[in-house]
């Protein structure tokens, strides 16, 4: 998955959790509301009962912000979804992904390695990176508020 491999797509991070969850980090980092992108067409009543996501990288949400709002979940505990995206630049839809966190189970990976060792190689590998970040975040949160350090 890449800009190299094919110029009409961009690969994109996409993160995923309940709505009110993501609105709430995003007001605490500053992050456009615009960036969240509601999963479903529920009418703005219920937007806090169904899940959203967001993309880096983006017009609305820069790399820092998307980071410090995965600080955020993180720090709270709460559940969330990373995916890498391919995205038609055209459309604007989503015609490749692989999920990075939470990890594929067991079973998957390994029909995943029978099928496409490539890939099942490539996931475990950014899982990896990804559960890094996930424990550097929390050993700065531990150690205080400050945003400054999560770069």
């Amino acid at each position: 998955m890449g800009d190299e491999m094919n110029s009409d797509r961009l690969t994109v991070w996409r993160l995923s959790a309940s709505y009110r969850h993501l609105a709430t980090a995003a007001r605490m980092v500053a992050l456009d509301p615009n960036a969240l992108v509601l999963d479903s067409g529920a009418p703005a009543l219920q937007a806090d009962m169904v899940s959203a996501r967001l993309d880096c990288p983006s017009f609305f949400c820069s790399r820092q912000q998307f980071v410090l709002i995965l600080a955020e979940l993180v720090r709270d505990g709460l559940s969330f979804d990373v995916a890498l995206h391919e995205i038609d630049r055209r459309s604007g839809v989503s015609v490749a992904y692989a999920t990075l966190h939470p990890r594929l189970d067991d079973g998957t990976m390994r029909l995943l390695r029978g099928i496409e060792p490539g890939m099942a190689a490539y996931m475990s590998e950014m899982n990896d990176n990804i559960e890094r970040v996930f424990e550097q975040m929390t050993r700065q949160i531990g150690a205080g508020p400050s945003y400054g350090r999560l770069q």
